[in-house]
């Protein structure tokens, strides 16, 4: 859009009362600013985070074929019932009801203990020698118990399977089938609700309850809508509420950037009607920066290109403040809450500057001749040709910028700058854009052809906020 159809709108709003107000565009500030703050703590907790891991692990694949599996299992197509089942046969067999009822004969421990023992090697020794010690030995009640349960068919069975692979894979089938873990994984093949038993469910019911938080919607209906996204981009980088006692000079010169360097004291330019003092013109109370402009006498330096300092009566005194020193940046927003007070005899302008005259960019420059009109400008200096210097102006009216306070901004970028009053866009360039840091500047001065009507009057300035921008590499 046009700058002059940009000036158009913009007056048209005004008549009709439709700029945003001061104190509403703040308002909305804050709570955006709060609220935004929220979002990213919010976003930093472990919810949001736990439900982009559930959100990830249950609408996987691997998840829905894990809960497919789960659900199909069955007991009888289970590893648990192929070795019951086995444990089952092997008890059922031949071979085996010999070997437990031989071992649960009562004659069984007798049987062990004689087996091979040196009695009963000396009674089969003895043959026809039957001596009053094979006697004996032969009447022993446990000799009897061993030869009884050694006429025993299940011998052989016995001696087959003691101590052999076959015996030990069943009393480890047995003794899994008997486990808690066994009876588990049974009762869960077995029942219908299989799936409600894992993890898995767990993590799905998890998910579930998740998606109902109210937070966690707030928090994705904030993000999908982009609210946050432009604020995002900006990072303040340097502000002042001027909540102290006096003006911070770790902030604010109180003099041109220049005079400090080489004077090492304030100047005001030939040309000007004012004199820039030390601070005798500015004034920090309520929360507020003034600077005054006053009709009074001071002999001060005056600058000229062709006879240098020098030093001249002045009939009025003014204030000046810039981050010369403390502050500079290329690309991103400078803004300020300002409040002028209107005086025929005095402007007011808030702008920028690098170490020449010129890049030059008034963010506005206001003339109490004019209260309904401020200029915004920029001045450049042609590449190429030294000392050639281009100006592109605009003056934007429709409202009385002298009735209350006012947001001014001014957002500069690699391609565009672009100025904006209370959040509406007044001005675009595509020119002249500044390719190195600049500082911001306050100053109020007295016109060509002074009357001195209105004074003293002041400039007030609320607030100064200074952004860098994400997508511009040198801010």
């Amino acid at each position: 859009m046009s700058n002059y159809m940009l000036k158009f709108k913009f007056g048209l709003k005004s008549r009709l009362g439709l700029i945003p107000g001061t104190s509403r565009i703040e308002a909305q500030d804050i709570e955006l600013k709060k609220e935004y703050e929220e979002f990213l703590r919010y976003e930093e907790s472990s919810e949001p985070q736990r439900f982009v891991e559930l959100e990830e692990l249950v609408t996987s694949q691997d998840f829905k074929d894990r809960k497919k599996y789960i659900q199909s299992q069955r007991f009888k197509d289970s590893d648990a019932y192929s070795r019951l089942m086995d444990y089952k046969a092997m008890k059922k067999s031949s071979l085996f009801k010999a070997y437990f009822r031989f071992v649960s004969s009562k004659f069984f421990p007798d049987f062990q203990k004689f087996d091979n023992s040196e009695e009963v090697k000396k009674l089969e020794a003895a043959g026809e020698d039957k001596n009053d010690e094979y006697s004996t030995l032969r009447k022993s009640p446990g000799i009897k118990a061993y030869y009884k349960l050694s006429r025993s068919k299940d011998l052989e069975a016995f001696r087959k399977l003691h101590d052999s692979p076959e015996l030990k894979k069943f009393n480890e089938l047995e003794n899994y089938v008997n486990s808690d873990e066994f009876k588990s994984t049974k009762k869960h093949l077995e029942s219908r609700d299989k799936f409600k038993k894992t993890p898995e469910y767990k993590q799905l019911t998890d998910y579930q309850e998740l998606k109902k938080s109210k937070k966690l919607k707030w928090y994705y209906k904030c993000k999908e809508s982009g609210k946050f996204n432009e604020l995002s981009k900006w990072k303040l980088v340097f502000s002042d509420d001027f909540a102290g006692q006096e003006l911070d000079r770790n902030k604010w010169l109180t003099s041109f950037y220049w005079g400090k360097k080489l004077l090492k004291k304030n100047y005001s330019l030939a040309s000007d009607n004012h004199f820039y003092t030390d601070g005798k013109n500015h004034e920090v109370a309520n929360s507020m920066m003034k600077l005054h402009t006053r009709k009074e006498q001071i002999t001060g330096q005056a600058w000229d290109p062709e006879l240098g300092f020098y030093p001249k009566n002045f009939e009025y005194t003014s204030g000046l403040i810039n981050t010369g020193e403390s502050f500079r940046q290329q690309y991103g927003a400078f803004e300020a809450k300002v409040r002028m007070h209107r005086s025929t005899s005095v402007y007011h302008a808030f702008w920028m500057l690098s170490d020449k005259m010129v890049p030059h960019i008034d963010i506005f420059r206001f003339s109490g001749k004019k209260k309904r009109r401020i200029e915004l400008n920029s001045f450049w200096e042609v590449k190429g040709k030294r000392n050639e210097i281009r100006r592109n102006s605009d003056n934007v009216g429709g409202i009385d910028f002298s009735k209350g306070f006012f947001i001014y901004r001014f957002e500069w970028y690699p391609d565009r700058m672009v100025w904006k009053i209370n959040n509406t866009v007044v001005k675009t360039s595509h020119e002249g854009i500044p390719d190195e840091p600049m500082y911001i500047l306050f100053s109020s001065g007295v016109e060509s052809n002074p009357s001195g009507n209105g004074l003293p009057t002041t400039m007030d300035i609320d607030w100064v906020r200074c952004f860098s921008h994400d997508g511009d590499k040198k801010s």
